[in-house]
């Protein structure tokens, strides 16, 4: 695919970003919990995940920006056949180091998610979206297509990730709450150069600049459906898996709420499910 001169400046910005995280990541107190897990011989994936994809058993299954491949990595524990692909190589790099350190089978690839056919070479049963994947996108539509081309007819779509509504808040610069910062939907991409990150909000790193795309719900649902998808379900939870704001409380294992009785009722995260027809349908 060919991508415009900002697009492009857009992709290095957000890789080096990743490329500098990964090992702060690695070391901090959530992957390395999500680590102990998997060395456990426990999933790191969330009961509402495992109950909204199924058994995955025998079944091929591609994650799209998997990061370190925990996630992956779950899935392969649990019987399906996984490829993970992301665009960091440093991340890769942890990903298969990690998946030899458990013996189990997985496939890791390096490249953008915009040219996961080619550089997969192969269809699957399942793809699987995590929590944080579409605001690195600047095209939502082109990001669509490639992931129902990655599908077999009959493949399942399962999205879990950030609420985009949430996408507009910010911590209140002045009381203990949050305010609205950033305009609903604005996919052109927002400029953030801030300290820390969502695993270690006390780490700095050179390169702290990334570029953000604020895709609306009905804009990620619109381009799946032109997509070829079908929709199958779609829901809303208040959950987060980290402290997005100070003033969110912790409510269990990786899981953050407000505990307000307004701001509590606001969506953090949603689930979709969707599959690609089967030739007879």
């Amino acid at each position: 695919m060919t991508w415009d001169q900002q697009s492009l400046e857009t992709f290095e910005i957000n890789r080096l970003s990743w490329d500098e995280r990964v090992e702060t990541h690695w070391q901090s107190d959530m992957y390395q919990h999500h680590a102990n897990d998997l060395r456990a011989g426990r999933p790191c994936l969330r009961d509402y995940v495992l109950e909204g994809i199924g058994d995955v058993t025998g079944q091929s299954l591609v994650h799209l920006q998997c990061h370190m491949g925990m996630e992956t990595l779950s899935w392969a524990m649990l019987g399906a056949d996984v490829t993970g692909l992301d665009f960091s190589q440093p991340a890769i790099d942890k990903a298969t180091m990690f998946r030899d350190e458990l013996k189990l089978k997985a496939n890791f690839v390096c490249a953008n998610v915009y040219d996961a056919a080619e550089a997969i070479g192969q269809t699957f049963d399942v793809a699987f979206i995590s929590v944080g994947s579409v605001c690195w996108l600047p095209d939502i539509d082109r990001w669509a297509r490639v992931v129902g081309n990655m599908l077999k007819p009959g493949g399942r779509l399962y999205m879990n990730e950030v609420h985009p509504f949430i996408e507009v808040y910010d911590d209140h610069p002045d009381d203990p709450g949050i305010a609205i910062k950033y305009p609903y939907g604005d996919a052109n991409g927002l400029v953030f150069d801030a300290p820390g990150t969502y695993a270690n909000p006390d780490a700095t790193f050179e390169n702290s600049k990334s570029i953000d795309h604020m895709h609306s719900l009905g804009s990620i649902l619109n381009a799946l459906i032109q997509a070829g998808l079908v929709i199958d379900r779609l829901d809303e939870s208040t959950l987060c898996c980290w402290p997005r704001f100070k003033v969110m409380k912790k409510t269990g294992p990786d899981e953050w709420e407000f505990d307000d009785p307004v701001m509590n009722r606001l969506p953090h995260t949603f689930v979709l499910n969707a599959h690609k027809p089967a030739s007879c349908e």
